[in-house]
């Protein structure tokens, strides 16, 4: 058997990459970067931070719990989706300021986006159908 079969053979079960794994890479070459060019920073803990980083991410890799990967990896996508979802939001009401004004409905706490015409209007959620009064 040679080594090409050897290597196949022990990867074989093992999770492998995903998002999250992306994610503490990319935090631990930050991490280096910062420690690396700024000295104000004591670098020790910014090295030893992203050692610990690296080996989270590589024993994620190395794992063959595949579920358990899996969920946390489900997690993580949840929260990211959260935070892009946040400043593209933040990101369209700057870009959008002179058409379209943001509310948030008081009942199920969904952002809601009006064409801006000035004056007071009563307005129905569509989420949760509740009918409230605003002021543009």
């Amino acid at each position: 058997m040679n080594f090409r079969e050897k290597l196949a053979r022990f990867f074989y079960g093992r999770y492998g990459s995903d998002q999250l794994n992306l994610f503490l890479m990319i935090l631990c070459m930050a991490l280096l970067f910062i420690a690396f060019f700024l000295p104000a920073v004591p670098s020790y803990i910014l090295r030893g931070a992203s050692t610990l980083i690296m080996i989270l991410a590589i024993l994620r890799i190395m794992s063959r719990n595949v579920d358990k990967r899996r969920r946390e990896n489900a997690v993580f996508m949840k929260i990211l989706f959260a935070v892009k979802s946040f400043f593209i939001r933040q990101f369209n009401r700057v870009r959008y300021i002179k058409t379209y004004r943001y509310r948030k409905c008081p009942g199920c706490k969904n952002h809601l986006r009006f064409p801006y015409k000035k004056g007071e209007h009563d307005v129905r959620c569509p989420r949760c159908g509740r009918d409230f009064h605003i002021k543009l």
